[in-house]
């Protein structure tokens, strides 16, 4: 039926090729249209389903609280405290709060302090307005030095740097970022002469994310599309052939991009790779068919539109096989709990078979529209007089190495168990990387600004207790209070990764010692529950909105953290969560979360979703084996080389230290959805040559020759295609490119090295491909 199915389409598209392409070229305006209407968003939101409990705690937290979106503008200068840099300092703390979509800005010269007096107690400014003289100046560099939450947050020890806290509101992601620019722009045109500046946080990271994984794009699609114009023009020698099979992966590319934005969605750094994917897996196709186009011309002196009919009819089935199984190694990401790498697998297996549709519908009906020119160049080929297979160069190559492989079977199989074992020591070696700061390359200027401002601040990445009152009690309570100070300091004293914390502890102490005549023995948590309601009611709202509910029954911890490793991670949320349990019984309940929590929930779902996915890609790719093999032990020796370059290379990463990431996780699915397409060829051609060939020895070399060229050629070009994302910007998608580029090649020597020695020596039944008539051996 499917057989039927498409050589009745491919009669429609000889018949009707004007008004196949006029059909195709509407809609490829539709979707070159969306294809222009892209955008990028790399929100750690984008990373988790709408459902997923840890993410929806963390919303709950933000309805609660706010959210944590904040930058900051770090200032360095031998002399702060000078009027000139203090002035600066209030002219760039006012500009940054006109900028749109700021919400909220903390600096040296606004933040304020409890002061009591004999009857009254008030905020007061700890750097006064105006120009002060020498004495002032000096009173306010102690008074901000003695001050806790400025020492902590916004004043180095050495008085020498000074941070600006700019808070935002809740943006869409294109209000972010012109946000971002509008802070670093104000920024460096009223302080970058005077002081030397530093601009980071989390926004600020989050825009640059989205600014290189743009450039990434639009740098990896034409890289592509010319690496492989040269090879096409190396590979064929016909300049009209291979403009036409460049014009064929522009409308695939346009197609495939144009219908994930047309579906609503967003390039992160993970999905930004799907068009150079995309391209380097469709071109496949364009080469089978023009290959196999050039050799029916030559070998059967057909004229242009014949040949072409003949061999689309030739091909179309294997070229579906591929692209199933390469669909249905993309398809296995859909299992994944991670939203951009579920949606890279579902979107590239449908443009893969789109790529399959529009490969026999867009490129011969080109071909028919251009048939003289193409004439001409498939001319030449009837001419020029081919050399016989032993007498060619590479062909003779490939016989050395089919000899090598049945000669040498032993020594092959031996090395390959060592090596096998070498890499799954290395396996064990694997560590996972979810910090998103971590992503930027070490040259970046955001990145160097966030580790000058870490080593000078200490922590950046939030982890909070979010604490619930259960019972008859609220945080107006000295008691409930004084059990927060205790959950704060036993944490920063046991843990070293937290650096710094906020809460209501420190506002209350600050109050309590004010209402006490400012004297530092009363730097403690009021015993009274009326100077504890006293202390909201005369607060800074925008500060208390940020620490206690408004019915004083909920509040947050917020600690800042060191993110060493996922490791260290999770041990201190595992003691903290032991502490809290028992500290706070059950009249309190607790959430742990923030980015921190969230880094863990990803670095879960990356180890669970690679090994869901491989189970699934396995698992479909063996039956596809199966169906191929028509026998189950060869099937499972079939199956080894597909899993060799998955071990090789999680192997080499254990060894280099080169940890599993939302990009790299994806490199075991990809690499056996795509492997198994020349492994399909090769045990098809063992097959054939085993009904046609006594010998096994005879069969495997002649194999090599029958098949070696295709596969060679098609993990060249797999290999280009991935090694292209290493010009990206991002590690993640850079160590993907690289690692999945020489992943194709472990797949080739697999193939090649790996297959014929386990046929060869544990001897599972062939069974012989029946070859029929007009079998052609690009097939």
């Amino acid at each position: 039926m499917l057989k039927n199915f498409i050589n009745a389409f491919i009669d429609i598209v000889f018949s009707h090729p004007r008004r196949i392409l006029g059909f195709i070229l509407v809609f490829t305006l539709f979707f070159l249209y969306c294809f222009f209407q892209q955008s990028h968003n790399n929100h750690i939101e984008v990373f988790f389903e709408p459902g997923d409990s840890r993410y929806t705690t963390y919303q709950q937290f933000q309805e609660v609280f706010g959210n944590e979106e904040f930058s900051v503008v770090a200032l360095e200068h031998d002399n702060l405290f000078s009027n000139e840099s203090l002035e600066i300092i209030r002219r760039l703390t006012d500009a940054l709060k006109r900028v749109d979509g700021v919400d909220r800005v903390v600096s040296i010269t606004n933040v304020e302090e409890f002061f009591g007096t004999e009857d009254a107690i008030m905020l007061r400014q700890i750097v006064p307005d105006g120009k002060l003289s020498p004495r002032q100046l000096a009173v306010a560099k102690a008074r901000a030095l003695s001050n806790r939450f400025v020492s902590e947050h916004i004043l180095t020890s050495d008085a020498q740097m000074t941070a600006v806290h700019v808070e935002l509101e809740s943006l869409m992601e294109s209000q972010k970022r012109k946000t971002s620019y509008a802070i670093l722009d104000v920024s460096r045109r009223i302080a970058g002469d005077h002081f030397a500046l530093y601009c980071s946080g989390p926004s600020f990271i989050e825009v640059e994310m989205n600014r290189l994984s743009e450039k990434d794009f639009k740098t990896f699609i034409p890289v592509i599309l010319i690496l492989i114009f040269i090879f096409i023009i190396l590979l064929l020698r016909q300049l009209s052939l291979a403009l036409l099979c460049e014009v064929n992966l522009l409308v695939i590319l346009i197609w495939g991009v144009g219908f994930y934005v047309f579906c609503g969605e967003k390039f992160n750094i993970i999905t930004n790779t799907m068009g150079a994917i995309l391209l380097a897996i469709a071109i496949a196709d364009s080469i089978h068919i023009l290959s196999h186009l050039k050799e029916t011309i030559r070998k059967q002196h057909l004229d242009t539109v014949a040949g072409l009919q003949k061999t689309i009819r030739q091909v179309w089935f294997p070229c579906l096989f591929t692209s199933f199984t390469t669909g249905a190694g993309f398809l296995s990401f859909y299992s994944s709990d991670i939203r951009p790498v579920a949606i890279l697998g579902v979107f590239t297996a449908i443009s893969v078979m789109l790529a399959f549709i529009l490969s026999i519908s867009v490129l011969p009906p080109l071909i028919i529209l251009n048939r003289r020119r193409v004439a001409r160049s498939l001319e030449k080929i009837k001419v020029v007089q081919g050399t016989t297979v032993r007498s060619d160069i590479f062909t003779r190559g490939l016989v050395c190495f089919g000899r090598f492989a049945t000669r040498q079977k032993w020594l092959l199989f031996v090395f390959f168990i060592g090596v096998l074992i070498f890499a799954i020591f290395g396996m064990t070696r694997l560590k996972f990387e979810t910090n998103t700061f971590n992503y930027l390359p070490d040259n970046n200027r955001i990145k160097s600004d966030f580790t000058v401002i870490e080593n000078h601040f200490g922590g950046t990445i939030p982890f909070i207790v979010w604490i619930k009152a259960e019972k008859e009690t609220d945080f107006e309570d000295p008691e409930a209070v004084k059990r927060v100070e205790t959950i704060q300091q036993h944490l920063l004293s046991e843990n070293k990764d937290l650096t710094h914390a906020f809460s209501i502890v420190n506002y209350l102490k600050e109050f309590n010692q004010a209402i006490n005549a400012n004297k530092p023995a009363y730097f403690k948590v009021p015993d009274s529950r009326l100077d504890i309601v006293d202390a909201y009611e005369l607060g800074d709202p925008a500060v208390l909105d940020r620490i206690i509910s408004l019915d004083h029954r909920q509040i947050c911890i917020t600690f800042l953290s060191i993110w060493k490793s996922n490791e260290a991670g999770y041990r201190l949320h595992s003691e903290v969560n032991t502490y809290l349990e028992k500290i706070l019984g059950d009249a309190f309940s607790f959430n742990i979360t923030g980015l921190s929590s969230l880094y863990l929930r990803m670095d879960k779902h990356l180890q669970e979703g690679q090994q869901r996915s491989f189970a699934i890609a396995f698992t479909i790719i063996f039956f596809v084996m199966l169906f191929v093999c028509r026998n189950f032990w060869l099937a499972i020796f079939s199956m080894v080389p597909n899993l060799f370059p998955i071990i090789m290379t999680l192997g080499l990463m254990g060894w280099l230290g080169i940890p599993l990431d939302v990009a790299t996780t994806m490199i075991a699915s990809v690499t056996i959805g795509i492997a198994v397409d020349d492994t399909i060829h090769f045990v098809s051609w063992i097959r054939r040559n085993s009904g046609l060939k006594k010998d096994a020895d005879e069969a495997v070399v002649q194999t090599f020759v029958d098949v070696g060229k295709p596969i060679v050629i098609t993990t060249l070009l797999l290999f280009c295609g991935f090694f292209v994302l290493v010009l990206g910007s991002i590690l993640p998608t850079k160590m993907f490119g690289m690692l999945t580029a020489f992943s194709m090649v472990f797949a080739l020597i697999g193939d090649m090295f790996v297959l014929p020695p386990l046929i060869l020596i544990f001897k599972p039944r062939v069974p012989p491909l029946k070859v029929h008539a007009g079998h052609n051996n690009s097939e």
